[in-house]
């Protein structure tokens, strides 16, 4: 029972309708050949990286251009002058120019907040006032908070 298969095993052997004649040197071509699915597969994933890299390489090369250019255009635009050249001074005076523009532009929004914040300290403390008519140690917070405020201007 163990010694022998259960089913017998069978040769199959296919014989084509059509006569197949293959020359001796296509047999020994094909018997030394190393090339097979798998290399085959990597040739390929080797050509489509390299494909990739190019494009990629191309792609960056057109972007940093039209980088440049809209940068090379727009400086020259806010610059005003019909020359194509960027001189160090030009540019030098431009951002001691935008950096005092930028100077103004803190020092008016800080006037404004501690003017605001002034307004409502002051309104805190005439409400808190006004609220402990008599007892006026109830808002000492308050005035500490007023003192403060009206210092820093």
């Amino acid at each position: 029972m163990g010694s022998q298969p259960s089913k017998p095993a069978e040769t199959k052997v296919f014989t084509p309708k059509t006569q197949v004649d293959f020359t001796s040197t296509l047999l020994a071509q094909l018997e030394q050949s190393t090339e097979g699915d798998f290399s085959r597969q990597q040739l390929a994933n080797k050509y489509l990286e390299q494909r990739v890299s190019e494009k990629l390489a191309q792609l960056e090369e057109e972007t940093l251009k039209k980088f440049e250019d809209k940068l090379n255009t727009s400086l020259l635009a806010d610059n005003g002058n019909s020359d194509s050249e960027l001189s160090s001074k030009g540019l030098s005076e431009k951002v001691a120019s935008l950096n005092s523009h930028l100077a103004k532009l803190k020092e008016a929004q800080s006037a404004r907040s501690s003017d605001e914040t002034l307004k409502s300290s002051k309104e805190a403390l005439s409400k808190c006032l006004r609220d402990n008519e008599g007892k006026p140690l109830n808002c000492f917070e308050e005035v500490q908070n007023f003192k403060k405020v009206a210092l820093q201007q």
